[in-house]
């Protein structure tokens, strides 16, 4: 009687590990001869095998070969799916100050890759995650919808994987903008869509996102902590990256090492059709909390590049957007470069960072950020935005140790860092910069406040607003402007530039200015706005109040103007 060959002891030896309940490796490759085992000498040749083989806590490896697996797959609790060979990402740099290209991992030759390029099998994606799984060093191009799609996804970990040409679907915008299942949008009423990497997360409320896309996918209280690092998301349309929590759900993120570059490329104007498609969200990163649901984000690390073609496309680097009743965002964001080297976007909503409460009540964004390189947005570089009339909204946010830039001539003029937009009322509004420097079209910093607050409060130390350009026929603005108007009432209001309540040490830089470094109007006729402003540099000499465009500070109304002491040297040598 001849021995069995070595290739089937082995995977005779794996079936028995897998059946006596300890963790089995499976191997497949979309190359390989029919009729494997899931051994490395004779590997399955399509997902399906692999799938239906492995059990929880397996690892599945996915050997190189030059054509992708298709038709996408389903992991179990606990797998690893992981790619064999060389990594799929060249390396690279996302630092604040690394603002070159980043580069791509070289094309053609043997890959781990997966696709799936029909709705038929799980919806399109091309991975989809159950709890505990890692997915590594996997190249997926060409998925129908989402690269990596997981609902309640518990503790899982993205790393070290390409995505590219995800959710092309023809370039068909019409397509594209339609609600699934027959088109891609994710969150309707803001025109989200489904991203390269696909995050929901949802607690045991009656109705979620989560039970309208996975409905058999049990309810997640919490996540647990979800890895998402060294990605690469390119060549795509619409998203990078969209996270979604909600219905009481608590879900910590940290999301470092990320590349998204050059989406939606392909994808004409949205205001060339008959009727015309409306304002398309192509965004690299979107994080959405929403309904009682607690959101904790750690991001480092981040470039964001290209992410929008001409025309009337919303092209945002990052999303923070909160809706539904009390959610809360702990985000702390260090190292983000948002480069838009095209000079595309929506005048109106292409920004570099957006936080937005909408329509929500009781929300909470608390955002940490450090060390930013913010460059030519067609709109804000930080915008804060409410819409559909939120109510009792906090802000607490925070710019520290970073580059603002705008060179984009298409765009709106507009301050850097903005805060805009009515709703019923602000519970409060405070923003902290220290240590940034705000250069090119518009100006630094804009409180146009037309909506009810309780508390607004803006401190700014260290930092230089100076050398501000505007294009021609544009009407300037101030460095720093702050306005309120008569029919919404106002509580606490402090503008600290130094000296003040917040105890900013001031050593601003206010020089080479168009028109005027700070300009406060406040028609309220209950509550005075206190503007503090001493210790800071205007060119050598005090700052002269009143004086007609160009010049120093101009304040009307109910406003207290103080600056007992200024800089006779610039700060800057």
């Amino acid at each position: 009687m001849p021995r069995p060959r070595p290739a089937v002891l082995a995977g005779l030896f794996l079936v028995f590990l897998a059946g006596a309940g300890e963790a089995a490796t499976w191997h497949v490759k979309a190359d390989a001869a029919p009729g494997g085992d899931g051994s490395r000498a004779r590997p399955f040749a399509t997902l399906e095998e692999v799938e239906n083989a492995s059990r929880p806590g397996d690892t599945i490896r996915v050997l190189p070969a030059t054509r992708p697996l298709g038709r996408g797959i389903q992991l179990k609790d606990n797998q690893r799916l992981i790619g064999d060979g060389d990594a799929v990402t060249a390396p690279h740099r996302a630092g604040v100050r690394d603002g070159g290209p980043a580069t791509k991992a070289p094309p053609g030759g043997a890959r781990p890759t997966i696709t799936n390029s029909t709705s038929a099998r799980h919806h399109g994606d091309a991975i989809r995650l159950a709890n505990g799984n890692l997915v590594q060093n996997i190249h997926v191009d060409g998925a129908a919808r989402a690269a990596v799609f997981g609902v309640n996804a518990a503790r899982a970990q993205i790393r070290g994987n390409l995505i590219t040409n995800n959710m092309i679907q023809g370039n068909d915008l019409r397509r594209l903008e339609r609600p699934w299942p027959d088109g891609f949008i994710l969150y309707e009423s803001q025109t989200n869509h489904f991203g390269g990497i696909t995050m929901l997360a949802c607690g045991p409320g009656a109705s979620s996102y989560c039970t309208m896309h996975a409905p058999e996918r049990p309810a997640a209280p919490t996540t647990g902590e979800i890895v998402i690092a060294g990605n690469v998301i390119r060549d795509s349309n619409l998203e990078g990256i969209m996270l979604i929590t909600d219905t009481g759900a608590a879900a910590t993120f940290t999301v470092t090492d990320t590349i998204v570059r050059d989406l939606s490329q392909g994808l004409p104007p949205p205001e060339s059709f008959t009727p015309p498609v409306d304002i398309v969200r192509s965004r690299a990163f979107t994080l959405i909390a929403l309904n009682h649901s607690r959101v904790d984000l750690t991001m480092s690390r981040f470039l964001a590049e290209n992410v929008a073609p001409p025309g009337r496309y919303a092209a945002d680097g990052l999303v923070f957007l909160t809706g539904g009743d009390g959610p809360v965002v702990n985000a702390k964001v260090s190292q983000f470069t948002m480069l838009n080297p095209k000079m595309t976007g929506e005048m109106n909503n292409g920004d570099s960072i957006e936080i937005q409460h909408r329509g929500s009540s009781n929300a909470v964004l608390n955002i940490d950020m450090s060390r930013l390189d913010l460059r030519d947005p067609a709109s804000a570089n930080i915008k804060i935005l409410e819409a559909s009339n939120p109510t009792n909204g906090t802000y607490n946010l925070t710019v520290s140790d970073s580059v603002l830039s705008n060179n984009n001539p298409a765009g709106g003029l507009d301050g850097q860092i903005r805060l805009s937009g009515a709703s019923n009322g602000t519970k409060a509004f405070t923003l902290v910069v220290r240590n940034t420097r705000f250069v090119g079209i518009g100006g630094a910093i804009g409180i146009l406040n037309p909506n009810n607050v309780e508390t607004l409060t803006v401190m700014v130390e260290n930092s230089s607003m100076s050398g501000f350009t505007h294009p021609a026929g544009a009407k300037p603005i101030a460095a720093v402007t702050m306005t309120h108007p008569a029919d919404k009432t106002i509580g606490k209001a402090v503008l600290d530039l130094g000296g003040g309540p917040l105890g900013s040490r001031g050593r601003n830089r206010f020089v080479n200015n168009p028109w005027l470094d700070i300009s406060v109007t406040n028609a309220s006729p209950k509550t005075a706005v206190q503007v503090d402003a001493s210790n800071n540099y205007w060119g050598g000499g005090a700052p002269v109040l009143g004086q007609a465009p160009p010049g120093d500070v101009a304040v009307s109304g109910n406003t207290k103007f103080n600056a007992p002491a200024h800089l006779t040297a610039d700060p800057a040598r």
